[in-house]
């Protein structure tokens, strides 16, 4: 049972940066601890059905692969629900940010299967659950410092859940995945 109810808790323009604004507009769902069960059904159901040139497949060249996609989602989720672990627990240091293209390239997803990254986006997004069910109100309301930028606990929750939506519009959009991957 949870400590705390995320239910209709968005977070303040003062929470974060200007640069999550857009992420966190895209959680249309009033529960984003639902939010996130939902869209890791989907993305996992996703995966899943991928055919491997399908996980392989660039809309152009240059651009990652849905691989590639799947990656930075797993690889962002981790550094934000660090962040949000972090911060929960009183943490007063800046956090690092990170060059997502780098640790893209260097991540070298193209050479993993797509069920080695479903099976460990499945194994994330469920710890993490976990750990956001843990919070109670006052640590979600906790803010630090990442990347230079004071953010909440309750933001950077949410800041995954429209991370994530932002990539399922592109996968949809230019990736052409449409009856896949529907709104969270």
């Amino acid at each position: 049972m949870p400590l705390f109810t995320w239910e209709e808790n968005t977070p303040s323009p003062n929470e974060y940066g200007e640069f999550y604004k857009g992420y966190i507009e895209l959680v249309t769902e009033p529960n984003v601890l639902q939010a996130l069960i939902n869209q890791g059904q989907k993305t996992y159901a996703f995966m899943q059905q991928l055919a491997p040139e399908e996980a392989d497949y660039r809309y152009e060249e240059g651009k990652w692969s849905v691989k590639e996609v799947i990656g930075h989602l797993i690889d962002t989720e981790r550094i934000m629900a660090y962040r949000a672990l972090s911060i929960s627990r009183g943490e007063e240091q800046s956090l690092p940010g990170y060059d997502q293209d780098d640790y893209v390239e260097n991540a070298d997803f193209d050479n993993r299967s797509i069920q080695s990254l479903s099976t460990e986006y499945d194994a994330l997004r469920n710890a993490n659950i976990s750990l956001f069910n843990s919070f109670d109100k006052e640590q979600t309301l906790r803010k630090g410092t990442a990347n230079g930028v004071t953010v909440s606990v309750r933001a950077l929750v949410y800041i995954i859940a429209g991370h994530e939506q932002h990539h399922h519009n592109i996968l949809k959009d230019r990736y052409g995945f449409d009856s896949s991957l529907q709104d969270t």
